[in-house]
């Protein structure tokens, strides 16, 4: 045995202690999180974070490794609050919207025991997903009738989060008017872009001045606060009593068979197989490049029962591709699919495998 295969024996072994000492380590990581809920610590404590890092440093001898050593124990703190926080908020799942909001609503269906979080914009939902403020996500994807949330697909394309599961849900739009409001009264109806256009024949032949709004529950709360008898939302039937407004219309979706499809996100994809997989995938610029894409695809028996096409933000007018396979799903076909793709596409990225519930009802 020559001098770097005794040293590579060494170091073996000096890992093969490491790696019980993290285990150990995050292990404890545990009791840490458990004591943090009890008394209601937050997860980072900057002031301990400063004598551990100082701590290390005094523990090294060599002056040009005391720097390597502390980010090195850094590293260890981060995995450490990444675990914790896990730990902590592994019962919250986030939305987009405040009580009342139709997310809320497939939120609370999705996950009647969890605590629903509320937040601003979709962005706000991944971020906190990436984050580990929350477990999960909820957020739409498209509507049979008004179609794709694009936003919604960019954010999974830049954020390298996952699905692990899909809900498909009726969804059933009403006109929400103040006290007493009569629907001849109404000149101006708000609500979210694609709320506004689900009910777009109603009210048309309302003869109304629509005013998109952030959100449908938004949107009922603000007709709550003006008090105007000319001005209504469209929202879900809950906003009524919730914000006390009147439903002056009830169906007003321009089709029966108004469905949502809702995506769970999570920071970790499903450990187990389902019949639903996603990839998102681009291709060169060149001819024929996405047949080439679709015919890998079709030689490993998986049929495409969704595709989309976005734009590549910093690229313009080069787009990117959101793929929903169905079929021969199991994992090791999954993987070779993917292996394949790579040859012919710029990049591939799995969304995950999830199943896709049917059949609720908002």
């Amino acid at each position: 045995m020559n001098s770097l295969e005794k040293a590579r024996n060494t170091i073996d072994k000096i890992d093969e202690q490491l790696a019980s000492l993290f285990e150990a380590r995050m292990k404890l990581t545990e009791i840490v999180a458990a004591y943090k809920k009890k008394h209601d610590m937050a997860v980072f404590d900057e002031s301990r974070e400063a004598q551990v890092l100082e701590k290390a440093k005094q523990r090294i001898s060599k002056p040009d490794l005391k720097g390597d050593f502390a980010q090195w124990m850094q590293t260890l703190m981060d995995l450490s609050k990444k675990q914790q926080r896990q730990m902590l908020n592994a019962n919250k799942v986030a939305y987009c919207g405040v009580e009342g909001a139709f997310a809320c609503s497939a939120t609370r269906t999705l996950f009647p025991q969890a605590e629903a979080v509320s937040c601003a914009s979709f962005a706000d939902v991944f971020k906190k997903v990436q984050e580990n403020e929350v477990r999960y996500g909820v957020v739409p994807l498209e509507n049979s009738n008004s179609g794709l949330v694009g936003e919604v697909l960019d954010l999974l394309f830049e954020s390298g989060l996952y699905i692990v599961e899909a809900a498909d849900i009726r969804i059933r739009q009403c006109l929400l008017g103040v006290k007493g409001a009569q629907l001849k009264e109404v000149r101006w109806v708000y609500s979210k872009d694609q709320a506004l256009w689900q009910s777009k024949t109603f009210l048309d032949a309302l003869g109304v001045e629509t005013i998109c709004y952030p959100n449908t529950a938004m949107a009922a709360q603000y007709i709550a606060q003006q008090a105007d008898p000319a001005k209504a939302a469209i929202g879900a039937r809950d906003n009524a009593s919730l914000y006390d407004l009147d439903i002056l219309a009830e169906n007003i979706e321009g089709s029966a068979s108004n469905t949502t499809r809702f995506l769970v996100i999570s920071a970790v994809p499903n450990a187990q197989e389902n019949e639903v997989s996603s990839l998102l995938l681009t291709v060169p610029d060149s001819a024929g490049a996405l047949a080439k894409a679709i015919n890998v695809i079709a030689a490993f028996d998986l049929n495409m029962d969704n595709l989309q096409s976005r734009p590549v933000k910093s690229r313009p007018f080069e787009y990117y591709f959101f793929v929903q396979l169905a079929g021969h799903t199991s994992r090791q076909n999954v993987e070779a699919c993917l292996q394949a793709l790579s040859a012919v596409c710029t990049s591939v990225r799995s969304l995950g495998s999830y199943s896709i519930r049917k059949d609720d009802q908002l």
